[in-house]
């Protein structure tokens, strides 16, 4: 054993680091302090309350090594100077480190002539290479005992005085982290750990576990027989199922109850491990209590066995029947991996390194036994931790052996060698995990969530978050009443109850299991239901709940150019109970993009383009107004009920639409027939200037009728003379002359609307003998200028009028 001050490394009773003491001691705890499962006993192969007896006559040729507690150690034999190796690790694989076991003994007195030799012999206490390890002893025996038994070998005197630890008990981590300021106390320290452990079990169930176990029963209901043992055993089955792909390390607490008829005289053991690899995998803990058995069981033969069962594919589990009477062993030979097959007085080689692990891992408190519990069975080995709080203990290596450590209260009486590689079968608390989620029920996991990123492409549906939530493991002891995860979304955020979709870890929709909604505060709840929390099934998995819905985004943001990006954070909350926790948070990430562009058109009733194009771009969803134009010669008649909008993913049309007008594009005010000189004849007299043309300009739609017509306001009438010339004007077509009247229009041009290019009516008025003309007849007109006025008035027709 080591002092504080030696090492941070270094702990009594092989301990491998020095775990800091802690203000709470056991002595003032309902548990175990942090580091020590087993209270003082911890990482120790033999530790008595009271006193432990060593038989040196049978031990006499025989290994005996490990870490030893006692109160008091003394020897019941009388052999002289003993030949074993007591405390030799000489010719030994290097299995513990010296620091590991040095000390190696630690009591409060040694008594009798034959142990004091024993610790001087020059075979005891010796490391590998021969160095001196060393006891501990708060009382030393005194000069007059030294002298009488060292008497006739006073060279080992010095021995005796050199292998001394010279140091106080309170140097030991071990007793002060546990409360233990002398001897007197490791009894009630080994019964305050055994009932503690038999005390985690206060409900109808027969077992407890964590959260690395899937499930675990006890055949508590029918008789198991297992047929490989002698006669046919009635049997203790223990089946503990693994969680498929968790790494923690498994942990269960089972409680015998001898009462029951097929537990009283059970003398076979078996404890299946099911999806559980051993050479991979840390090996479980199983501790079992033994409650109100009338004797132990265990003093005759003892029949071990247990087997690990690999994974089965997919999801596939091994069925527990062993409260219908199945041996399990039986039904699922040929998975079985076996660990120990403890039906002989030797372990194979082959199993060897599976049963020292699980041998490790596996203790049974005899928590209310008060009668001495004997292993005489020379047919097998016992195999785990022996706690026997109340009891003592006889080790009688004639008839029976023990792998593991032996714990008591009182006394333990023993002839059993410990050899080097037997001393490794201590119990291992080196990957114990704690016993935080049976005690207090599984840490309640705060939520994972994530948000995805993608480009925004409107108020479409799509996924916008997850939550993966781990359920803890089901407990009785600390049932969960409620659990339900909130999530107050951000106002862009729209979704309903209705697009969460919840699966389990296995793909299966578990959105059933759920009430969800949300409220007018766009807060999100998702509660187990009632019946969830009561079935054991929906516990100890992750749940992944997927969040659909869509955005409608501040146009404010759409519209501003320098943002190309908007990141929408969020948090949720899962409550079980009165325990919360707050998930981590996360971005959803949306890329505000480019639409495509918004086309705007101007079309006639042809469908014919009467103005330039627009072109309006913008990011998605953000909005956009088109305009109508003032077109000359056009009315809009039709405004487009896409008109405004906003931008998508895909092209978008506006078209206003145009009805076209009949028009003069331009029309003469001054035609000129000439100067003549008056003539004694009739004479025609063509145009001979204007000063424009007479233009028509149809916009309507193609095909459409329309007819030129002049009427007379004012005849031709002479400026001085006044003379009127009122059948003067005509209009000749084709050698046909048609007269102007004041009184009545006449038809110029009829035309169908092939184009809508302009129609000069005049243009061949002057080089052809169509158009417009002055007819006189000889003696009608005096010496004058004459000058009328034409009204020309276009009409819109229909065809054959």
């Amino acid at each position: 054993m080591k002092k504080h001050s030696f090492s941070l490394f270094i702990l009594m009773f092989c301990l491998l680091h020095v775990f800091s003491s802690t203000q709470d001691v056991f002595a003032d705890t309902s548990s175990p302090p942090l580091g020590y499962p087993l209270g003082v006993s911890t990482k120790t192969n033999l530790t008595a309350g009271g006193t432990l007896y060593f038989n040196t006559d049978q031990l006499q040729e025989k290994q005996l090594v490990g870490q030893f507690l006692a109160k008091n150690i003394t020897s019941n034999g009388s052999s002289g100077l003993s030949k074993s190796g007591f405390q030799n690790y000489q010719q030994s694989l290097r299995q513990w480190d010296r620091e590991q076991i040095d000390p190696a003994i630690v009591s409060e007195t040694i008594t009798g002539s034959d142990i004091i030799r024993l610790y001087a012999n020059e075979q005891s206490f010796k490391y590998v290479d021969g160095e001196d390890l060393h006891f501990y002893i708060s009382d030393l025996p005194t000069e007059k005992q030294l002298k009488d038994a060292l008497q006739y070998y006073p060279g080992l005197r010095e021995n005796f005085s050199k292998r001394i630890y010279n140091d106080s008990l309170e140097s030991f981590p071990t007793f002060v982290d546990n409360g233990i300021s002398d001897f007197s106390q490791v009894t009630s320290n080994i019964q305050s750990v055994s009932d503690y452990y038999a005390g985690l079990i206060d409900t109808e169930e027969a077992v407890i576990y964590n959260s690395a176990v899937q499930s675990a029963e006890i055949n508590t209901a029918k008789k198991v027989v297992n047929p490989n043992d002698w006669g046919g055993q009635s049997s203790i089955q223990i089946n503990v199922a693994l969680k498929k792909g968790v790494t923690a390390q498994a942990v269960a607490i089972v409680d015998i109850d001898g009462r029951i008829d097929h537990f009283k005289n059970a003398q076979d053991i078996s404890i299946n491990y099911t999806n559980y690899d051993p050479d991979t995998m840390l090996p479980p803990y199983v501790i079992i209590n033994y409650k109100h058995f009338p004797s132990f069981n265990f003093s005759g033969s003892t029949f071990f066995h247990a087997t690990a069962y690999p994974n089965l594919p997919g999801d596939e589990e091994y069925k527990f029947e062993g409260n219908n009477g199945i041996f399990f062993e039986g039904k699922y030979a040929d998975q079985a991996v076996p660990l120990i097959k403890s039906d002989s007085h030797t372990i194979s080689e082959e199993l060897k390194d599976k049963t020292y692990k699980i041998a490790t891992h596996l203790v049974h408190n005899f928590n209310d036994e008060e009668e001495e519990i004997k292993f005489r069975s020379n047919a097998s080995i016992f195999i785990g931790t022996v706690l026997a709080p109340r009891a003592s203990v006889i080790l009688d290596d004639t008839q029976g052996r023990v792998l593991g450590s032996v714990i008591s209260g009182y006394d333990i009486h023993t002839n059993m060698p410990v050899s080097t590689e037997e001393s490794t079968g201590m119990f291992d608390y080196d990957d114990f995990p704690g016993l935080g989620d049976i005690i207090n029920g599984e840490e309640l996991e705060a939520p994972v969530k994530s948000g995805e990123q993608f480009d925004y492409n409107g108020t479409e549906k799509r996924q916008l978050y997850s939550i993966s939530q781990k359920i803890p493991a089901y407990s009785q002891r600390f049932p969960i009443q409620t659990l339900k995860i909130t999530d107050k979304l951000e106002d862009a955020v729209e979704l309903s109850g209705e697009d969460v979709s919840i699966k389990d870890e296995a793909g299966s929709d578990a959105t059933n299991r759920f009430t969800i909604s949300t409220n007018e505060a766009n807060e999100l709840s998702i509660e187990a239901k009632t019946e969830s929390l009561a079935d054991k099934s929906f516990y100890g998995k992750i749940y992944t709940m997927e969040l659909v819905g869509s955005l409608n985004l501040n146009q404010e943001e759409l519209i501003d150019p320098t943002i190309n990006q908007i990141v929408i954070p969020n948090t949720a909350i899962v409550t079980a109970n009165e325990e919360s926790k707050v998930s981590n948070e996360a971005l959803l990430k949306v890329d505000l993009i480019k639409g495509e562009p918004i086309i705007v058109k101007y079309l006639n009733e042809d469908g014919q383009e009467i103005a330039s194009t627009e072109v309006l771009e913008g990011k998605i969803n953000m909005p956009y107004q088109a305009k109508a134009k003032e077109i000359s010669g056009y009315t809009l008649i039709k405004t487009p009920e896409n008109e405004s909008g906003t931008f998508l993913t895909k092209e978008q049309t506006v078209v206003y639409n145009y009805q076209g007008h009949l028009n003069f594009s331009a029309v003469p005010t001054q035609i000129s027939f000439g100067t003549h000189d008056l003539s004694e004849k009739d004479e025609e007299y063509k145009i001979e200037s204007k000063d424009k043309d007479l233009v028509v300009k149809d916009t309507r739609i193609l095909g459409s009728n329309w007819q030129l017509r002049a009427t007379l306001s004012k005849s031709l009438t002479g400026n001085k003379t006044q003379r009127s010339l009122p059948e003067a004007l005509c209009y000749v077509k084709d050698g046909q002359s048609f007269p102007i009247r004041v009184d009545s229009s006449t038809v110029i041009q009829s035309a169908v609307t092939t184009t809508h290019d302009e129609y000069n009516v005049t243009h061949h008025w002057t080089t052809s003998d169509d158009g417009l003309k002055v007819s006189v007849k000889s003696g009608e007109v005096l010496a004058d200028q004459y000058s009328g006025e034409i009204r020309w008035e276009l009409y819109d027709v229909v065809p054959n009028d």
